[in-house]
């Protein structure tokens, strides 16, 4: 029977925990559930950051691991697609302009990745827009 750790990280080390029915080992057993694919990523995983926050009257302090915001794609400032940050009143402006959708999805997830502790939701929030001629639109999906 493989009792090898089964984090993703392909370590190969013995498992030695198991947590939520996943074998982990000793180094690993601090990790991340990706939401959308449901990967188990570790701490060894630079796709990971540690959080260290202060919790309040006396200095204490709480951590633990989260994925990292992703990168901000190159900007293309004749782009047709564009990273939009959308809210009531005059404020509504295009951030960055990109060549692709995809690389306005992501400018999009990392200017919208919540700050450490951020648990807040809030009305206004960055978008991907197309150009259409005249006029910033939303795409249809």
């Amino acid at each position: 029977m493989d009792n090898s750790c089964e984090c993703g990280c392909g370590c190969g080390e013995d498992a030695t925990t198991s947590d939520q029915g996943v074998a982990l080992c000793a180094a690993c057993a601090e990790y991340v559930v990706e939401e959308e694919s449901g990967e188990v990523v570790c701490s060894r995983d630079p796709r990971t950051e540690e959080i260290v926050e202060c919790c309040g009257a006396g200095g204490q302090t709480r951590s633990y691991w989260r994925l990292r915001p992703p990168v901000a794609p190159a900007v293309a400032p004749d782009g047709e697609w564009a990273c939009f940050w959308h809210t009531v009143g005059p404020g509504s402006r295009v951030v960055s302009r990109h060549a692709t959708e995809a690389d306005a999805e992501q400018a999009v997830a990392s200017r919208d990745w919540p700050a450490p502790g951020d648990r807040t939701s809030y009305l206004c929030g960055y978008e991907v827009r197309q150009w259409d001629g005249e006029w910033w639109v939303a795409p249809c999906f």
